[in-house]
């Protein structure tokens, strides 16, 4: 076995670290109350807008993939990935309020429940977010 067959592993693993830490020095931003409810119980009240907001982040990323294998695009061409990553990044903004307000919550709470949930700040979860729309209609104008 040569080097060329492990970096990838290696690499994976370095990635791993890297994101360990990453994620324990930003646990001090996390919010840890909002409008007096603990982390843990706006986790629980919009579990469910957090399922749904997750599950649309895959079914944009699978609709890249989908385009890819069925929709006739070359594997080398950007616009499948730049439609299912701004379709992934953007859906989450959508759901949360949607879901939220269907159980008539706040959606403030719904996106602090969803960043608490990714173990991400809020300003550096939603501008990651919010930069899926242009990516999502650059993509679709070029398609």
């Amino acid at each position: 076995m040569d080097f060329s067959e492990i970096r990838p592993v290696l690499s994976g693993v370095l990635g791993a670290i890297v994101a360990t830490f990453v994620c324990a020095a930003w646990a001090r931003w996390l919010p840890k109350r909002m409008h007096g409810k603990h982390a843990d119980t706006l986790q629980f009240q919009h579990r469910w807008a957090i399922r749904f907001a997750n599950l649309a982040f895959v079914a944009g990323l699978g609709a890249a993939l989908w385009l890819y294998r069925w929709g006739g695009y070359a594997t080398n061409d950007w616009r499948p990935l730049g439609l299912g990553a701004g379709a992934a990044l953007s859906l989450p903004l959508l759901v949360l309020p949607l879901a939220a307000w269907s159980r008539r919550c706040s959606a403030a709470e719904a996106y602090v429940a969803f960043a608490l949930n990714q173990k991400t700040p809020l300003w550096v979860l939603y501008p990651l977010l919010l930069l899926g729309l242009p990516l999502f209609a650059f993509s679709i104008a070029s398609l």
